[in-house]
């Protein structure tokens, strides 16, 4: 079963990387048995992917067992060079534990707090889709646990620069999304950070887009997302999209 946009949203990424997944997909009689689905998402679909800035996202369902990832991963790395990703990203989940993604298994963004945009926004590469196994959750309703969820990565990333830089990032692209973005589209992000004129959500996010440089260190950016995650968590009424 395709997604009914597929043919739409997958001229945004070359039909070639597709078909060379699909293709070394089928030649593999373990994998084909295994996988339920293997789908592209985010900026590759959504139409702003930027070479040497973007990851290329995939998310694969299996049935089973996950001792088939590493074939897959070098399926999704040998098929997609030619995308100059950052780096191609394979997140994956059992499909036993779809229909609660926030108390089963692992509690991916794209399948919670960033949901519309994920069920707007992928293609089906192999396998069925899953938009009518998840449970539908509203943006709103997430915010709190979003962002108590950034608190705990900041300290648990405590010397990890890299990671301390992309979990700010998202702190700005939440504030973004609680000001005015209408989707997770860079410029939408970019326009919504240069009106709320928070010049560190505005350095840290423009330091991303500027092929993910790291400008910042650790004590700014910890304090950073301190800041702006009390903030939002003491708003008396969250302004959402």
């Amino acid at each position: 079963m395709q997604n009914p946009n597929q043919n739409s949203k997958g001229n945004e990424m070359d039909e070639t990387i597709i078909n060379c997944i699909k293709n070394k997909i089928k030649e593999d009689p373990g994998l084909m048995d295994e996988l339920y689905s293997l789908l592209l998402y985010g900026s590759a679909v959504r139409g702003d992917f930027i070479e040497g800035v973007s990851d290329l996202d995939f998310f694969a369902v299996l049935k089973s067992s996950d001792e088939l990832l590493p074939s897959l991963r070098r399926i999704l790395e040998d098929c997609a060079k030619s995308a100059c990703a950052v780096e191609v990203d394979l997140a994956w989940e059992f499909l036993e534990n779809l229909d609660d993604p926030l108390n089963k298994g692992v509690p991916f963004k794209f399948l919670t707090i960033y949901q519309e945009d994920f069920l707007k926004n992928h293609v089906v590469i192999y396998g069925e889709d899953i938009i009518e196994i998840l449970p539908k959750y509203r943006f709103e309703e997430l915010i709190e646990w979003r962002v108590t969820r950034l608190l705990k990565l900041s300290d648990v990333n405590v010397g990890d620069l890299k990671m301390l830089h992309i979990t700010a990032g998202e702190v700005a692209r939440l504030l973004a999304l609680l000001n005015g973005a209408k989707t997770l589209k860079k410029e939408d992000v970019l326009e919504a950070l240069q009106k709320l004129k928070d010049e560190d959500a505005l350095s840290i996010y423009a330091s991303y887009l500027n092929k993910r440089s790291m400008l910042f260190d650790e004590e700014f950016l910890r304090s950073f997302i301190a800041t702006r995650c009390n903030k939002i968590l003491k708003r008396p009424k969250l302004k959402t999209r």
